[in-house]
């Protein structure tokens, strides 16, 4: 939780492509700079491993590209989000 709160807080410039790839070189660029910034930021109270950050945005990164492509596909993704959530739950029974 405390990762998406930071990621809202760090620059632009640091955002993934969504409609790239994650391991694409224009987001292996971005992460080259992000990775080292969100070390800095969680340093604090947290003390993860690049490996693990790496897994946390790439783990990102696929759920907001899923979500932005089916939004671009179906061109109703608000009106769908409840019937998605309410799917999505069904699974983790």
């Amino acid at each position: 939780m405390e990762m998406k709160v930071i990621l809202k807080t760090i620059p632009s410039r640091f955002d993934l492509n969504y409609d790239e790839t994650f391991t694409s070189e224009t987001n292996m660029e971005i992460r080259r700079n992000l990775v080292p910034e969100l070390l800095d930021a969680l340093k604090p109270n947290f003390h993860p491993t690049r490996e693990q950050l790496t897994k946390w945005l790439n783990s990102l990164h696929k759920s907001r590209r899923s979500r932005i492509s089916y939004g671009k596909k179906e061109g109703r993704k608000d009106t769908d989000d409840r019937r998605l959530h309410a799917n999505g739950r069904m699974g983790d029974v």
